[in-house]
C-alpha cells in the first residue's frame, strides 16, 4: 500500500465511527472559524462552489446563502461524514489527492480544518487549482502550533501512567500539518502549488470548556476514544473513572483551551 493510500485508509478510519459525534460536539465548534474564510472569499457572483474536506456539511448552508447563485458541492474522503450533509447539495466522497473535477470547474474553493490531513498539502492544491477556473478564490483553514490545554496533556500523561495503549492511528505514514501549522508556510505551499496573491494570518482560538462537555469530547472524539477502544470492558470502565476522577480534581483554568488557527486564501 502506497504512503498515500495508507493515509488515507487512516483518514477514513479516524472518522467513520465517529461522524455523528463530529457533527454534534466539533463541528460547531470549527464552523465560526471557516465563517472567517468565506467572509474573504466575496462568493456573491460565484456560479460553482467546494468545500473540499466538508466532513458533515454543515458549512454548506453557510456558502449557499454567500452564493445563492451557485451549485454548491461537498466534497470528502470519508462517506460516513458526507452522507451526513444535507442532500439538497453536491456530495461526493472523493480522495482530495486524486479529484476528478474537470479543469475550471470551480469559482471558489474553501477547505476547513483538512488539508492537514493531505499528506501532501502542495500536490493537493495543484491539483485543486487545475479545479477552479482562473481568477477564483480559495480559502484554507488549519490548525497552527500555539495549543495551550492544560487539561489535555493532564488527560494524556494519566492515559499513559494507568497504561491506556497508544492511538493506533499514530503509528501511520504522517500527514502533512507540519507543512502548513504557520502562516507563513500556509502562504509557501499555496505559491508553490501555483496560486497568487497569497496572504494568511492566525486568529486565536480560545474555548473555555465545563467538566462535563470535555469529558464527552475526550470520550467521543478523537485519540482518547481510539486509545480506550483497544481495552475491554471492564478495563475501558476502570480507566475512564480514573481519568474522570483525574479531570474533575483540576481547576476550571486546566480547561481553558488555546490554540492558533491559521487562515489562508489566494487566487487560482
Amino acid at each position: 500500500m502506497t504512503g498515500g493510500a495508507a493515509n488515507a485508509r487512516i483518514v477514513r478510519d479516524m472518522y467513520s465511527p465517529i461522524a455523528s459525534d463530529y457533527e454534534e460536539i466539533w463541528a460547531p465548534r470549527l464552523r465560526p472559524f471557516a465563517l472567517q474564510l468565506l467572509d474573504r472569499l466575496s462568493l456573491e457572483d460565484a456560479r460553482r462552489v467546494l468545500d473540499l474536506g466538508c466532513g458533515v456539511g454543515k458549512l454548506l448552508p453557510d456558502i449557499e446563502e454567500r452564493a445563492p447563485s451557485a451549485f454548491v458541492v461537498g466534497s470528502d474522503l470519508t462517506h460516513e461524514m458526507v452522507r451526513r450533509a444535507d442532500p439538497r447539495f453536491g456530495r461526493v466522497a472523493m480522495d482530495g489527492m486524486r479529484l476528478a473535477y474537470a479543469d475550471g470547474s470551480f469559482d471558489a474553493v474553501v477547505s476547513s480544518f483538512a488539508l492537514f490531513h493531505f499528506p501532501d498539502p502542495p500536490g493537493a492544491l495543484v491539483g485543486v487549482r487545475s479545479a477552479m477556473r482562473p481568477g477564483g478564490r480559495i480559502g484554507i483553514a488549519v490548525w497552527g502550533t500555539g495549543e495551550v490545554f492544560p487539561a489535555m496533556t493532564a488527560w494524556d500523561e494519566e492515559s499513559d501512567r494507568i497504561g491506556v495503549p497508544p492511538d493506533p492511528a499514530a503509528a501511520g505514514p504522517g500527514d502533512g500539518r507540519e507543512q502548513v501549522d504557520s502562516p507563513e508556510k500556509l502562504r509557501g505551499v499555496l505559491e508553490r502549488a501555483g496560486f497568487s496573491e497569497a496572504s494568511a494570518e492566525s486568529a486565536e482560538w480560545h474555548v473555555e470548556w465545563d467538566t462535563g462537555d470535555f469529558l464527552e469530547w475526550r470520550l467521543r472524539m478523537g485519540p482518547s476514544r481510539r486509545r480506550l477502544g483497544q481495552l475491554d470492558r471492564d478495563e475501558r470502565e476502570r480507566a475512564v473513572t480514573a481519568l474522570r476522577d483525574h479531570v474533575a480534581a483540576l481547576g476550571p483554568d486546566a480547561l481553558v483551551h488555546h490554540d492558533e488557527v491559521v487562515l489562508g486564501t489566494a487566487t487560482a
